[in-house]
């Protein structure tokens, strides 16, 4: 009798661990099977990575105040979501998708350019304006204008980011050149600097971040002649692969702003250089 007792205490502590251990396993699965955007709106706020990359997305070196068209139009759709715009983490090129997928941020406010390979790993969401990307090279360098094919000669330097486009576009257009790589915490007019110095021979950078650079440097670079722009590209932000609700809730917010006009304010407000970026194309309206 007192053997059938030790049993049955046995079999009811097993069985209370297995309920106990069910129950954990059923939270845990619960949470990890929450998407972001119901974490989002239960917290109230949207996480937010950045890089600083004029005028795109701005932080005061010396007051840490953010400014720029991403961070002014994600105020604003945060506003009429009623969620916290929280700034979480400053980023890298190379590490935003990273700090994405680990969970850290939710969202990469700043103007992100889509890609094959980065789209294997995240989403984006509609773009707020488009960028041209053309060469620039030393005042009195005319080697590569009217033939931009030129630059592919193992004796050509790139000045180049790793992990931004400027790598991208000297590995995929220009394998033979040699690229002068900075890391990926420089700022992007530092590549101007290298060509301006004459540490590389050209380098690749929206009209914005040229025309700005030329301003305060008088006859150090200029835009090569006669070629078309390497790359035309949509400005957008980045979510995690999947988080169908986020991005969806973005893009209406982003086509809200954009038909009521506000993005075009916005972005005018940022484009010191009228015409330096190429604004949405709205669906034709009768009056």
């Amino acid at each position: 009798m007192k053997g059938l007792k030790v049993i049955l205490s046995f079999v009811f502590v097993c069985l209370l661990l297995f309920s106990c251990d069910s129950d954990r396993s059923k939270s845990n699965y619960l949470k990890q099977s929450k998407s972001t955007y119901q974490r989002i709106l239960e917290s109230g706020k949207i996480r937010v990575g950045y890089i600083s990359y004029p005028p795109s997305f701005i932080k005061d070196p010396n007051t840490g105040k953010f400014s720029g068209i991403f961070h002014e139009v994600l105020q604003e759709i945060g506003k009429k979501l009623q969620l916290k715009i929280e700034y979480t983490e400053e980023v890298g090129w190379g590490s935003m998708i990273e700090a994405i997928n680990s969970g850290r941020v939710d969202l990469i406010c700043t103007g992100v350019w889509p890609t094959t390979e980065r789209g294997k790993h995240v989403d984006f969401t509609k773009p707020l304006y488009y960028s041209t990307v053309r060469a620039y090279v030393r005042f009195n360098d005319n080697r590569f204008d009217g033939n931009l094919t030129k630059i592919n000669n193992p004796d050509i330097r790139i000045s180049s980011i790793d992990g931004e486009m400027t790598s991208i576009i000297a590995k995929f257009d220009f394998p033979k050149a040699k690229e002068v790589s900075l890391t990926q915490m420089n700022d992007v007019s530092q590549v101007l600097l290298e060509v301006s110095s004459g540490k590389a021979d050209i380098t690749f950078v929206e009209p914005a971040i040229a025309l700005e650079y030329m301003s305060k440097n008088p006859g150090k670079i200029k835009e090569v002649k006669n070629v078309p722009p390497l790359r035309v590209f949509p400005n957008t932000m980045i979510v995690g692969k999947g988080e169908v609700e986020l991005l969806s809730t973005i893009n209406i917010g982003i086509d809200e702003l954009a038909n009521n006009g506000f993005i075009d304010k916005i972005v005018s407000k940022y484009e010191k250089f009228p015409g330096s970026f190429q604004k949405i194309a709205l669906p034709f309206r009768e009056e």
